[in-house]
């Protein structure tokens, strides 16, 4: 049973598109799970998609969707499932929603970096320092690592300071997108005493605590984190929405 579950929460992974704050992920092994999912150098640089004339290519997509690393995956637990997933009509259909999920993604990044530049958003100093900083500390929980030991795994990686270290990641655009999205999308975002105290009303059934009815006071942070989360879900999602309108959006698969 807990087999079929793993499984069931892998493919629709297939199906569920990513984040537009997803970091670029590294394909843990040499060998793709299936030869055949191999490309040539041509295929490679295949333009899959163009944002407002902007090339997209189907190794920017292989590295986005990283589809064997997903069947490695699922190979640990299912090999036969696998194989039903790369050799059947349907796998094949599913497999190919997932890379058009991918591509959508892409896009809504690409965007994204264009408006970043439209606008000029730049960050100061204690804006770097302010990422970089929460940056860091998701690293060293998620990680359970000390200030000694991420130093230490910096210097394994060839850093030869943090101070280079930060640099490099600060390059990234995901920075200044973040920036965009806080500053024109969800920053008047406000919840109002009413709406907290409706969510309470639907939502008190999983509010309880050992068969003990949970006062109103004592969810309320939650549920504001909650309700601004999810306005914030739909803000960026209807931002996206109209940069897509706005855009010359051209995709080949």
């Amino acid at each position: 049973m807990k087999k079929k579950l793993v499984i069931l929460f892998l493919v629709t992974a297939l199906i569920v598109p990513t984040t537009i704050f997803a970091q670029d992920m590294e394909i843990n092994s040499d060998q793709p799970a299936d030869p055949s999912l191999e490309k040539n150098a041509q295929q490679q640089n295949q333009v899959v998609a163009k944002v407002n004339g902007e090339k997209i290519t189907q190794q920017e997509l292989a590295k986005q969707a990283n589809v064997n690393q997903l069947l490695q995956q699922l190979s640990q637990i299912d090999q036969t499932f696998v194989q039903l997933l790369v050799n059947s009509k349907e796998g094949n259909a599913l497999l190919e929603t997932y890379q058009k999920k991918q591509l959508d993604s892409i896009i809504n990044n690409v965007l994204l970096k264009q408006e970043v530049k439209e606008e000029n958003i730049t960050l100061s100093k204690s804006e770097a320092d302010e990422f970089y900083q929460k940056q860091k500390q998701t690293i060293l929980k998620n990680n359970n690592m000390s200030e000694e030991e991420f130093k230490s795994a910096l210097k394994n990686q060839g850093y030869a300071s943090e101070s280079e270290y930060k640099k490099k990641i600060m390059e990234n655009p995901q920075f200044k997108i973040k920036k965009l999205i806080e500053e024109e999308v969800v920053n008047n975002i406000q919840v109002s005493e009413k709406e907290l105290k409706q969510a309470f009303e639907n939502n008190k059934e999983n509010f309880q605590q050992q068969n003990k009815n949970v006062s109103f006071e004592d969810v309320k942070p939650r549920l504001e984190q909650m309700l601004v989360q999810q306005k914030q879900s739909k803000q960026i999602s209807q931002y996206l929405e109209k940069l897509r309108n706005e855009a010359d959006i051209e995709k080949n698969i």
